[in-house]
Order: C-alpha cells, then structure tokens, then sequence
C-alpha cells in the first residue's frame, strides 16, 4: 500500500477523531475496522504502525498545534478554521515533530491531500503554514 493511501486514512481517522472529540484514536480505528466487516459499503482504512503512531500524537497534541499554527495563520485562528483543514495540519505537524520524513515529502503530501479533501483554496493556505513552520 502506498504512502500516500496510508496517510489519507489517517487523515480520514483524526478528521473522525476532530468532529467526535470523546473518541479515542483506538476506538474509531476499532469501529472502522468493525463496520468494514460486517458490511460492504466501507473500506477499511489500513494504516501501518509508524502512521498509527502519528495520529494517536496528533490526538495527544492537537492543542499545543494549534496554538502553533495560529502564529503562522494571519488574520485566522486555529479553531476557526474547517475540521479537515486541522486534520491535515495536525497529521502534518505530529509528522514532522517525529521525524519519520523529509519536511519538503511531508508539506508536498499534506497540499496534495488537501487539494482533494479540503475546500478548493485551502491547499495555499496549507503550503503556507507549513512552509513557514
């Protein structure tokens, strides 16, 4: 499975996580593993372990993200912006704080997620947060 379908079900798990805030990471992977057994009318979302390991501290550090970002988000604030917008800068930010890959493949994949699942101009926004970071 490639890179980029790994990180776009992680994506679609914190963007889970972000809309339902009393959910843990392992349960809404628990659940979407569940429901795409039981019926046809989902895909599972695989993820690996280093992914995994991602999101559970996107989840853990979405606040201290947050207040981050909003440094590098003129006249916008974090909270304020679209949940699919946070999640891909949150998934963005845990990855870079943990390394894994070069901040230019990681910016690259964020705006090319973006461009597909977020609102039609949020990519620059995007780009341009992370570039700045």
């Amino acid at each position: 499975m490639s890179r980029l379908i790994i990180r776009e079900n992680a994506l679609k798990i914190l963007y889970i996580h972000l809309i339902r805030e009393e959910k843990k990471i392992e349960e809404i992977v628990d659940d979407l593993e569940f429901v795409s057994t039981v019926g046809d009318f989902i895909e599972p979302l695989t993820i690996d372990d280093e992914m995994l390991a991602v999101i559970k501290r996107a989840a853990l550090r979405k606040e201290t993200y947050g207040l981050a970002l909003n440094q590098f988000l003129n006249h916008w604030r974090f909270d304020r912006l679209g949940y699919m917008e946070q999640a891909i800068l949150i998934l963005a930010c845990s990855e870079l704080e943990i390394g894994l890959q070069d901040k230019a493949i990681i910016v690259n994949e964020a705006v090319r997620i973006s461009k597909i699942y977020a609102d039609d101009d949020s990519y620059r926004l995007i780009n341009g947060v992370l570039d700045a970071l």
